[in-house]
């Protein structure tokens, strides 16, 4: 036996807990989320027939924030299992201003002890082809990796989702399973696609 996993553990805990702050890409701004994000974010994209379709949860009123969305604000620290943070995407207006959010993106403590995190993303349609989710996808696979000590991230999305799934292989995932009918949304079983990349594996962009 080696003493990796031992060496992997530590790693992990040695930035937790971690408390949010802003990470800035070369054209987003990526923040916490907020309050006043909540309503904004669901009148912009979150109500979308285009966007509900593939959520990991269940939207009974398209009028009103889902609950798992207001759930979200609660979380405000990665500190224990389960733990996870939701950050706003911002585009910064063209004179350097605050700009409304395009998109939310979130990673979740799956396993401190084997340094194993969680992450999903959410866009407006309209921020579709100019890649930001790739942008804002690669700033939280960098989180993990080098701040968090992540061993190992996944996503797990609705196996129909192939912008999703694309947006994994861009940013250096690889499909690991397909788990057939693996949740129950609004009454339709929907198999769902685990994609997945190691620490040794993962190449962080170049920024120019």
């Amino acid at each position: 036996m080696t003493d990796t996993p031992t060496q992997i553990s530590e790693r992990a805990g040695e930035s937790l807990p971690y408390l949010p702050c802003e990470l800035v890409t070369k054209r987003l701004v990526l923040r916490p989320l907020t309050k006043n994000d909540v309503d904004s974010m669901h009148a912009a994209y979150q109500k979308r027939k285009a966007v509900v379709r593939y959520l990991r949860w269940e939207v009974h009123d398209h009028d009103e924030p889902s609950k798992n969305l207001v759930k979200r604000l609660a979380m405000t620290s990665l500190t224990d299992d389960g733990d996870g943070l939701i950050y706003a995407v911002e585009l910064p207006e063209a004179d350097g201003g605050p700009g409304r959010p395009i998109g939310d993106v979130s990673v979740f403590l799956k396993s401190k002890a084997d340094a194993q995190f969680e992450v999903g993303w959410v866009f407006h349609p309209a921020a579709h082809g100019h890649g930001f989710a790739t942008e804002a996808a690669h700033a939280l696979l960098d989180l993990c990796f080098d701040t968090l000590g992540a061993h190992r991230v996944f996503a797990e999305l609705d196996a129909r989702n192939e912008t999703s799934a694309r947006l994994c292989e861009l940013v250096g995932m690889r499909q690991e399973a397909l788990l057939r009918e693996r949740e129950l949304v609004d009454g339709e079983w929907h198999d769902m696609a685990i994609y997945a990349v190691l620490d040794s594996e993962y190449k962080a962009p170049v920024v120019e």
